[in-house]
């Protein structure tokens, strides 16, 4: 009888990210299975940004190799990952501030399109480029905040916004680092359904130090500990073992 084992999207082998005598990865093994969110928890300084910096191409990993869709990606440059289906949203919120949210998401499909270099053309003309935009907006919850200017928009609304320009890469692989930073439990709550519905379509690596978050949206979590790996589970496994809740989580299981 067959069995329907879940296509692996990211691979990482024997990663080691090195800072002087500081190891920062540590011979790190991870898998990431399409149209799953896989959850990255572990205390500060465990080293789940270096490691999101090295998926995403910002840094270079000093040994091992990633793999994504079964290319070798461990030398590729950041852009070129962008291209290839590998987006990544920030701790701090990275759009354009005096623009409005349909342009900043326009300015990230015409990216992606290939078409921001077309000078004798203006780009409010781009009916296709607007639609999407406007599709786009609707689906991270700002449908009815498009004319706002984007600095304006509230810290929560902002993050939103950021997750947008993410999808408007199209992307096979989304990596959120910590989207709930900064956010009250109103804007989580509205967040929390956008990330859990990415699961149809892309795989998604989540960092966040929101435990409640993490075990609603996560398939999988994986749990770092200065450089390591120490456990991969589901949120039942991980809440209820020995070794997590002694490193990370107290002594005392999430609910």
């Amino acid at each position: 009888m067959k069995t329907n084992t879940p296509a692996v999207l990211l691979n990482l082998r024997k990663l080691v990210k090195r800072y002087g005598g500081l190891v920062a990865t540590d011979h790190l093994d991870l898998t990431v299975n399409q149209g799953e969110i896989h959850a990255i928890i572990g205390p500060n300084g465990a080293g789940k940004t270096t490691l999101i910096h090295q998926i995403s191409g910002s840094i270079a990993p000093n040994e091992g190799s990633i793999l994504f869709n079964g290319r070798d990606i461990t030398r590729v440059t950041m852009h070129e990952r962008v291209k290839l289906g590998l987006a990544r949203s920030y701790q701090i919120t990275n759009i354009f501030h005096s623009y409005s949210v349909l342009d900043n998401i326009a300015l990230a499909v015409q990216a992606r399109c290939g078409s921001s270099m077309r000078f004798w053309k203006q780009a409010v003309g781009d009916r296709a480029l607007f639609e999407e935009g406007r599709a786009i907006a609707e689906r991270v919850g700002l449908g009815v905040r498009i004319d706002a200017i984007a600095g304006n928009l509230a810290h929560g609304e902002q993050r939103q916004l950021e997750a947008g320009l993410a999808l408007a890469t199209r992307p096979k692989l989304l990596l959120l680092d910590e989207p709930m930073a900064g956010m009250g439990p109103e804007e989580s709550a509205r967040l929390i359904p956008l990330i859990k519905n990415l699961r149809s379509e892309i795989g998604v690596v989540l960092i966040e130090h929101d435990m409640d978050a993490v075990f609603q949206l996560a398939d999988r979590i994986s749990v770092l500990v200065s450089g390591r790996i120490i456990a991969t589970g589901t949120p039942d496994q991980i809440r209820n073992d020995p070794e997590v809740k002694k490193a990370y989580l107290g002594d005392e299981a999430i609910a």
